[in-house]
């Protein structure tokens, strides 16, 4: 988890953090199901600090149709 100086858990950044994620995946299916997928494979998370005290986190993955044979 995060750590400050003194080596304690940021609570409540941790929880700000899981909470983009849960919003990325969520905006990343949405896209997917108005694209006709019917899964997503290869997920990934990526993250970075756009500036003090703010970060951003990505959800990307490949949308996929299966195909009746």
């Amino acid at each position: 988890g995060m750590k400050t100086l003194v080596g304690g858990e940021i609570v409540g950044y941790t929880q700000m953090l899981e909470e983009a994620r849960q919003i990325a995946v969520k905006r990343m299916v949405d896209e997917a199901k108005a694209l006709g997928a019917d899964a997503i494979i290869g997920v990934r998370y990526g993250s970075s600090q756009v500036m003090a005290g703010a970060a951003e986190v990505i959800a990307y993955g490949t949308a996929v149709r299966i195909l009746n044979q």
